[in-house]
């Protein structure tokens, strides 16, 4: 009986043994892992993949057709009729606006007159000559007369009724029937509106960015019309101390209207298959420019050459690969061989 108990408490203390020897392994095993990865420094990784990459520069300006042509009065008086209203569609030659035959800045009568016997005299002093009844002088006077009476009355109508000088839309009428006016006074305005422009004006260092043919963009009631760089001057205007450039956009539909202030993106470059890296995790020391990235679980600087900016992209030319993990989170935290934990 007495061996029995002995060999009982041999069994417990073998056991109780084997427990802490066990629970020493344990220990010693995650002592070990916590210095590990105490050593790392826990970092958030992205790869770097292609993407695409435009640089822009935008401004604010006005819009008009790409036509547009402003009439004006050449005599003061009443006006008399008002033939269109804006939005009216026009074609060449017709009359917009009137001012009456009477206005006696313009002898309207008196010219229209001339003109008629003038015209009678030069038809019948041609069949005398082609009949061999009159001289070449008598007839070379008639037909003077004849076209300057001509001019004349051309003219008068002319200051009297104001045509559409091209087929095109009505924008804006500045007067109304029964008004009175001084002479060049704006009248109605008329534009062709299948095409827009619009004039830029930009620093000297835009200027040369900027190319003709360079594709641009305006963004209107959410959609985007597109267009292109026309002209661009060559000298600094004196008044603005700027240098201007020109766009002409498609508008189906006549969408855009004149007078729409609106920003206009002039896309000066572009690159479909770039590599791009937010301002923020670019190193900047002395001349040099430099990224983190993870490589076998520890992290590199790497020395990168960039190029264009857009906001806060940059554009990476030399130094990154797609699929190179860059440090986004904890860069601030790591040096060149720090080991890293990558963490999500």
């Amino acid at each position: 009986m007495f061996s029995k108990i002995i060999s009982l408490k041999w069994l417990v203390v073998i056991a109780m043994l084997a427990f802490l020897v066990s629970c020493g392994d344990d220990g010693e095993a995650a002592n070990k892992n916590e210095m590990e990865n105490g050593n790392k420094v826990p970092v958030a990784v992205k790869p770097i993949e292609e993407e695409y990459f435009k640089k822009e520069l935008t401004f604010f300006t006005s819009l008009s057709g790409i036509m547009q042509t402003t009439r004006s009065s050449a005599v003061g008086g009443r006006i008399e009729k008002v033939n269109f209203k804006v939005g009216d569609y026009v074609k060449k030659d017709q009359i917009v606006v009137e001012f009456p035959e009477d206005n006696p800045a313009v002898q309207f009568e008196q010219a229209k007159h001339a003109f008629e016997n003038s015209k009678k005299t030069y038809e019948r002093m041609k069949a005398l000559l082609d009949a061999g009844e009159t001289s070449q002088a008598n007839f070379d006077g008639a037909e003077t007369k004849f076209l300057v009476d001509k001019r004349n009355y051309e003219m008068a109508i002319q200051v009297l009724f104001i045509d559409a000088p091209y087929d095109g839309i009505i924008v804006e009428i500045m007067v109304n029937e029964g008004d009175g006016v001084d002479s060049k006074i704006p009248l109605f305005t008329i534009a062709k509106l299948n095409k827009m422009k619009a004039r830029i004006w930009t620093s000297e260092d835009e200027i040369r960015q900027i190319k003709n043919g360079m594709t641009a963009e305006v963004n209107y009631n959410g959609k985007v019309y597109e267009g292109r760089v026309t002209h661009k001057s060559m000298a600094m205007d004196p008044m603005k101390r700027a240098f201007y450039a020109e766009v002409e956009f498609d508008n189906p539909n006549n969408q855009l209207k004149p007078g729409l202030t609106l920003e206009v993106a002039v896309k000066i470059y572009e690159n479909k298959n770039a590599l791009i890296v937010p301002r923020h995790l670019i190193n900047n020391s002395s001349d040099e420019k430099s990224v983190y990235v993870v490589v076998n679980g520890k992290a590199e600087e790497r020395k990168i050459k960039t190029g264009f900016e857009s906001g806060i992209s940059v554009e990476i030319l030399e130094g990154l690969k797609p699929g190179d993990k860059i440090i986004v989170k904890g860069a601030n935290m790591v040096s060149n061989g720090q080991l890293v934990n990558e963490v999500q």
